[in-house]
């Protein structure tokens, strides 16, 4: 194992997931190499719910989980370490706009998914998550909301790339740098507060977790929101399908994708 590595961190989606959106038999494997008390913690934009599964599959169910991009950290018992939100005001905001539109809104408040409808972007993210949500008009969203007195981790909308486009124009414009756009793909933007990230959230549950620093952690990482997490540890890797930003600031970029068990090959040759 490399010398001071004690903890690793994982993106899920395009870096652990293979082409199913699964984890691979090899991926498994090379973590069942590893000692069961050797942390893996997943960082991920998906919800609590979405990450549980995979943590059993890679024998990790009850560890601590950052979620909504650093938005949301949880330690073993599903207890809040950190949270930070977006308004009401502000998702009241993209409602009022989706009104001359036609793209889905998704609210994602602690571990509760909600939209309107069974449309082709709630049946994509019921296969990709495996997370049924919350049916809720969106006339009623904000105030079900207020009810309950909970904000949103994390606003989705899914749609047309030109409404989506005219959407953050107006966010910006009323809302200024309230909060973070995140384009996955063009007919996605994820919205999360302000000053979160992965690097950070991770720093502050390790530390209140496990005592470690940052400089003890391998993280593995494709995308935007993984740049600073992937640039802040002690060994950064980025999957060969990676964006090149992320890639710039690696310690290692690997020769294989998710698709060909990067992180798997990863594992074997620095920790095992």
């Amino acid at each position: 194992m490399t010398e001071k590595i004690q903890l690793m961190c994982s993106d899920i989606d395009g870096t652990l997931l293979n082409a199913k959106r699964d984890i691979a038999p090899e991926t498994a494997a090379a973590v069942n190499k590893l000692p069961q008390d050797f942390p893996i913690i997943l960082a991920s934009s998906r919800m609590p719910s979405a990450m549980y599964y995979l943590q059993e599959k890679i024998g990790r169910l009850g560890s601590p989980i950052i979620s909504y991009n650093g938005g949301l950290v949880l330690d073993g018992k599903g207890n809040k370490l950190y949270s930070q939100t977006v308004s009401l005001d502000f998702l009241e905001t993209v409602i009022q706009h989706q009104q001359n539109y036609d793209y889905n809104i998704s609210t994602y408040c602690t571990d509760t998914w909600r939209t309107a409808k069974s449309d082709y972007w709630t049946l994509r993210e019921i296969r990709s998550t495996r997370v049924e949500p919350v049916y809720t008009p969106l006339n009623e969203h904000v105030a079900v909301l207020k009810a309950i007195d909970e904000q949103p981790h994390k606003i989705m909308c899914m749609g047309s790339p030109k409404a989506l486009d005219s959407l953050i124009a107006l966010l910006r414009e009323k809302h200024g740098n309230e909060a973070h756009f995140y384009r996955s793909k063009d007919v996605y933007v994820e919205i999360t507060p302000k000053n979160i990230d992965k690097s950070s959230a991770l720093a502050t549950l390790i530390d209140k977790n496990y005592g470690l620093k940052l400089s003890d952690v391998i993280a593995f990482g494709d995308n935007f929101n993984d740049t600073t997490m992937i640039k802040n540890v002690g060994l950064g890797i980025a999957v060969a399908n990676a964006a090149q930003e992320v890639k710039d600031v690696a310690d290692y970029v690997s020769k294989y994708t998710n698709k060909e068990h990067a992180v798997a090959k990863a594992i074997e040759e620095f920790l095992v």
